[in-house]
Protein backbone atom coordinates (compact mmCIF):
# COMPACT_ATOMS: atom_id res chain seq x y z
CA UNK A 1 0.00 0.00 0.00
CA UNK A 2 1.34 3.42 -0.92
CA UNK A 3 2.00 6.14 1.67
CA UNK A 4 -0.85 8.46 0.50
CA UNK A 5 -3.36 5.58 0.72
CA UNK A 6 -2.17 4.69 4.24
CA UNK A 7 -2.47 8.35 5.30
CA UNK A 8 -5.97 8.63 3.84
CA UNK A 9 -7.04 5.41 5.56
CA UNK A 10 -5.61 6.59 8.88
CA UNK A 11 -7.40 9.95 8.60
CA UNK A 12 -10.65 8.18 7.73
CA UNK A 13 -10.37 5.94 10.82
CA UNK A 14 -9.59 8.96 13.02
CA UNK A 15 -12.69 10.74 11.68
CA UNK A 16 -14.86 7.69 12.36
CA UNK A 17 -13.52 7.42 15.94
CA UNK A 18 -14.00 11.16 16.51
CA UNK A 19 -17.56 10.99 15.20
CA UNK A 20 -18.32 8.01 17.44
CA UNK A 21 -16.95 9.92 20.44
CA UNK A 22 -19.16 12.95 19.70
CA UNK A 23 -22.27 10.82 19.21
CA UNK A 24 -21.62 8.87 22.44
CA UNK A 25 -21.11 12.12 24.36
CA UNK A 26 -24.39 13.60 23.07
CA UNK A 27 -26.33 10.43 23.86
CA UNK A 28 -24.97 10.37 27.43
CA UNK A 29 -26.04 14.04 27.88
CA UNK A 30 -29.64 13.05 27.04
CA UNK A 31 -30.07 10.76 30.02
CA UNK A 32 -33.42 11.66 31.45
CA UNK A 33 -33.43 13.17 34.93
CA UNK A 34 -34.68 11.01 37.78
CA UNK A 35 -38.21 11.20 39.05
CA UNK A 36 -38.34 13.12 42.34
CA UNK A 37 -39.43 9.95 44.17
CA UNK A 38 -36.06 8.38 43.29
CA UNK A 39 -34.31 11.23 45.11
CA UNK A 40 -36.82 11.09 47.99
CA UNK A 41 -36.13 7.36 48.35
CA UNK A 42 -32.39 7.95 48.80
CA UNK A 43 -33.04 10.55 51.51
CA UNK A 44 -35.66 8.33 53.19
CA UNK A 45 -33.30 5.35 53.23
CA UNK A 46 -30.60 7.38 54.93
CA UNK A 47 -33.09 8.82 57.44
CA UNK A 48 -34.41 5.33 58.25
CA UNK A 49 -30.84 4.23 58.92
CA UNK A 50 -30.35 7.26 61.21
CA UNK A 51 -33.52 6.46 63.16
CA UNK A 52 -32.40 2.87 63.70
CA UNK A 53 -28.88 4.07 64.66
CA UNK A 54 -27.41 2.18 61.68
CA UNK A 55 -24.83 4.79 60.75
CA UNK A 56 -22.87 2.31 58.61
CA UNK A 57 -25.88 2.02 56.26
CA UNK A 58 -26.51 5.77 56.40
CA UNK A 59 -22.86 6.36 55.47
CA UNK A 60 -23.31 4.27 52.30
CA UNK A 61 -25.83 6.89 51.07
CA UNK A 62 -23.23 9.64 51.44
CA UNK A 63 -21.34 10.86 48.38
CA UNK A 64 -17.68 10.02 47.85
CA UNK A 65 -16.61 13.52 48.89
CA UNK A 66 -18.38 13.15 52.23
CA UNK A 67 -16.86 9.71 52.77
CA UNK A 68 -13.39 11.11 52.05
CA UNK A 69 -13.95 13.84 54.64
CA UNK A 70 -15.43 11.67 57.43
CA UNK A 71 -14.91 8.16 58.79
CA UNK A 72 -18.07 6.35 59.91
CA UNK A 73 -17.60 7.34 63.60
CA UNK A 74 -16.90 10.97 62.60
CA UNK A 75 -19.97 10.92 60.35
CA UNK A 76 -22.11 9.61 63.20
CA UNK A 77 -20.80 12.27 65.59
CA UNK A 78 -21.39 15.03 63.03
CA UNK A 79 -24.99 13.93 62.41
CA UNK A 80 -25.79 13.50 66.11
CA UNK A 81 -24.26 16.88 66.96
CA UNK A 82 -25.30 19.06 63.99
CA UNK A 83 -28.53 17.39 62.83
CA UNK A 84 -30.21 15.67 65.80
CA UNK A 85 -33.70 16.16 64.32
CA UNK A 86 -32.77 13.77 61.51
CA UNK A 87 -32.43 10.95 64.00
CA UNK A 88 -35.69 11.61 65.84
CA UNK A 89 -38.21 13.41 63.60
CA UNK A 90 -41.67 11.89 63.87
CA UNK A 91 -42.55 12.81 60.28
CA UNK A 92 -40.65 13.86 57.15
CA UNK A 93 -42.19 15.67 54.19
CA UNK A 94 -40.61 16.56 50.88
CA UNK A 95 -40.88 19.79 48.96
CA UNK A 96 -39.41 20.74 45.63
CA UNK A 97 -36.79 18.69 43.83
CA UNK A 98 -34.54 20.39 41.27
CA UNK A 99 -32.21 18.36 39.04
CA UNK A 100 -29.50 19.88 36.88
CA UNK A 101 -27.39 17.29 35.14
CA UNK A 102 -25.66 15.11 37.72
CA UNK A 103 -26.67 17.32 40.66
CA UNK A 104 -29.97 17.62 42.51
CA UNK A 105 -31.40 19.61 45.40
CA UNK A 106 -34.34 18.34 47.46
CA UNK A 107 -36.29 20.31 50.04
CA UNK A 108 -36.98 18.27 53.20
CA UNK A 109 -39.14 19.22 56.19
CA UNK A 110 -38.66 17.53 59.58
CA UNK A 111 -41.73 17.65 61.80
CA UNK A 112 -41.31 17.02 65.51
CA UNK A 113 -43.94 15.53 67.83
CA UNK A 114 -44.67 19.01 69.23
CA UNK A 115 -45.50 20.29 65.72
CA UNK A 116 -42.31 22.27 65.15
CA UNK A 117 -40.74 22.14 61.71
CA UNK A 118 -37.12 22.36 60.54
CA UNK A 119 -36.42 22.81 56.81
CA UNK A 120 -33.33 21.58 54.99
CA UNK A 121 -31.94 21.39 51.48
CA UNK A 122 -30.37 18.06 50.59
CA UNK A 123 -27.73 18.22 47.87
CA UNK A 124 -27.37 15.00 45.89
CA UNK A 125 -24.98 13.94 43.18
CA UNK A 126 -25.11 11.13 40.66
CA UNK A 127 -22.30 8.62 41.21
CA UNK A 128 -22.00 5.32 39.35
CA UNK A 129 -25.66 5.29 38.27
CA UNK A 130 -27.04 6.01 41.74
CA UNK A 131 -27.77 9.16 43.72
CA UNK A 132 -25.70 9.97 46.81
CA UNK A 133 -26.15 12.70 49.42
CA UNK A 134 -23.43 15.30 49.04
CA UNK A 135 -24.47 17.73 51.75
CA UNK A 136 -27.27 19.16 53.84
CA UNK A 137 -27.98 22.76 54.75
CA UNK A 138 -30.68 24.22 56.93
CA UNK A 139 -32.92 26.78 55.30
CA UNK A 140 -32.21 29.96 57.25
CA UNK A 141 -35.62 31.53 56.59
CA UNK A 142 -37.48 28.82 58.46
CA UNK A 143 -38.17 29.08 62.17
CA UNK A 144 -37.84 25.86 64.19
CA UNK A 145 -41.13 26.31 66.08
CA UNK A 146 -43.24 27.55 63.18
CA UNK A 147 -46.01 25.24 62.01
CA UNK A 148 -46.48 24.63 58.30
CA UNK A 149 -49.57 26.19 56.79
CA UNK A 150 -51.63 24.22 54.33
CA UNK A 151 -53.68 21.12 54.21
CA UNK A 152 -52.58 17.66 55.23
CA UNK A 153 -54.14 14.52 53.94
Amino acid sequence: MSSPVKTALLLFLLCVCGGAFIVAHRVSDRVSPPFPRELFTVVNQQLAAFRSADFQSAYRHAATGVQQKFTVPQFEEMVRHNYPEMTRACRVEFGLANVQGASAVVQVFFLAANGSVRSFLYHLTSESNSWKIDGVEELKGSRPNERLAGSHV
